[in-house]
């Protein structure tokens, strides 16, 4: 008998839900997102009638090693949970897809794509929907549509699970000073880029930690703003997780003007 056989029994604990609005789809009806209905108008699965064909579809992966699950099926992201069950193996996990379908359907597929710590389950193929709902049913439909996921993990995991990139469960890993200096970089506006930042020291607060960074790495972070102004703003929300303050003088040196300088040292205090 298959894991999946076997975890229909007492399922324990917590579900999470995300309600961004994105992706792929068209509306049709009433209280759609981007043509998935939303979260405060979950579709009542039990009274889908036979003729919109609604199926379950479950894709098993594995959970050993990885701190994080990134989830980006097709863009799906208004009914989607985590949910734990202690009669799952501590290191078997499974994405259940909740799908109907009229007319005709174009599924694609999930592929599992392990990338160090982080394991990317990502929709391939082409996938076509237009579905409109009211007061949890289906009013609407045609072509085949996803209309809720769930993520079945282990009881015990600490395993951080993201769907469109919003995060589902609790943080269970600080945010790597190098990934935070990744994610500063492809963040256009200045809003974003302090937006990154405050999650990062975020993410330390969260766990009773505190960041460390090296010299270099806040001169990179301090680079990323093309203004007085915002140079200061991140200098004063980082220079406390600097560990080797002896180079701060230099690095001061090199990234800030001549007239901005004795600000950027006495922020630091030296």
């Amino acid at each position: 008998m298959s894991v999946l056989s076997k975890i229909f029994v007492s399922l324990v604990a917590l579900a999470l839900f995300a309600g961004c609005d994105s992706g792929g789809g068209s509306k049709g009806g009433n209280n759609t997102a981007n043509g998935k209905p939303s979260v405060k108008n979950r579709i009542q699965w039990s009274s889908i009638p036979s003729t919109y064909n609604p199926s379950v579809e479950d894709i098993e992966f594995r959970t050993d090693g990885y701190e994080k699950i990134n989830v980006n099926v097709f863009g799906f992201d208004d009914d989607v949970e985590v949910v734990y069950s202690k009669d799952l193996p501590a290191d078997t996990g499974f994405l259940r897809i909740y799908r109907v379908w009229a007319k005709s359907a174009s599924w694609g597929y999930v592929n599992n794509r392990p990338n160090g710590t982080t394991l990317d389950l990502i929709g391939n193929g082409r996938y076509s929907c237009s579905i409109g709902t009211s007061n949890g049913q289906i009013v609407q439909l045609e072509g085949g549509c996803y209309v809720r996921i769930q993520v079945f993990m282990p009881a015990d995991a600490q395993i951080e699970v993201y769907n469109v990139n919003k995060m589902l469960t609790k943080r269970f890993f600080a945010i790597k000073t190098d990934l935070m200096l990744e994610q500063l970089d492809r963040a256009s506006r200045d809003e974003d880029k302090f937006a990154v930042i405050e999650t990062y020291l975020a993410s330390y607060r969260g766990l009773k930690k505190k960041p460390e960074m090296q010299t270099y790495q806040l001169g990179a972070a301090v680079a990323e703003f093309p203004f007085a102004e915002g140079k200061f703003k991140a200098l004063r929300l980082l220079h406390a997780a600097v560990v080797d303050r002896e180079n701060l003088a230099k690095m001061i040196e090199d990234k800030f003007s001549y007239f901005d300088r004795e600000e950027a040292r006495r922020i630091v205090g030296i």
